[in-house]
């Protein structure tokens, strides 16, 4: 007889600082590397590089937080949230980032980190949220329709990651 032993996880989060951002990078790079599963044949995921630029250049600068997830001194993941910039911030949070390394997907982490986010939203008086996440990223969609976002039906095709990206709204 098999017998099945489900490793329990006690994570530390704490909120990211300037000092995080290269493991936010190396996170960033790691999920990215994961789409190659399911992206069409010859995608590329970004350069950590360039992503590392992107976090030095806009992270706390734009209002943004971050939350950071560790199984003791281990990075596990993280979710990154930010006001839209795009409607003059009033009352829309954008999840920028929600990425939890591959040991430790199926551990309820995601689902920390995004109450986490949600719950962040809440406090700085959001009253609504969104998302973009690839329209072929299954694992992603399924996991923010079962936490009651919903699909605007809004497309972006032509973005930096390359990918036809679907948008998501969540009343808060």
């Amino acid at each position: 007889m098999l017998s099945t032993v489900a490793r329990v996880f006690d994570f530390k989060l704490r909120e990211a600082t300037r000092q995080d951002l290269a493991t936010i990078a190396d996170t960033l790079t790691l999920g990215f590397e994961s789409y190659r599963r399911w992206a069409p044949s010859g995608w590329r995921p970004p350069e950590r590089t360039a992503m590392l630029l992107g976090l030095l250049h806009r992270f706390q600068q734009d209002g943004s937080w971050c939350m950071l997830a560790f199984d003791g001194d281990a990075p596990a993941g993280h979710v990154t949230v930010r006001p839209e910039q795009d409607t003059g911030g009033a009352g829309l949070a954008r999840l920028t980032h929600l990425f939890v390394r591959e040991p430790y997907w199926g551990s309820g982490l995601a689902g920390q980190l995004h109450a986490l986010a949600v719950d962040g939203m809440h406090e700085r008086g959001f009253g609504s949220a969104c998302l973009w996440t690839p329209i072929d990223q299954q694992r992603a969609r399924a996991f923010y329709e079962r936490r009651g976002w919903k699909a605007t039906g809004a497309r972006d095709p032509d973005n930096e990651l390359e990918l036809e990206l679907l948008e998501y709204a969540l009343e808060l």
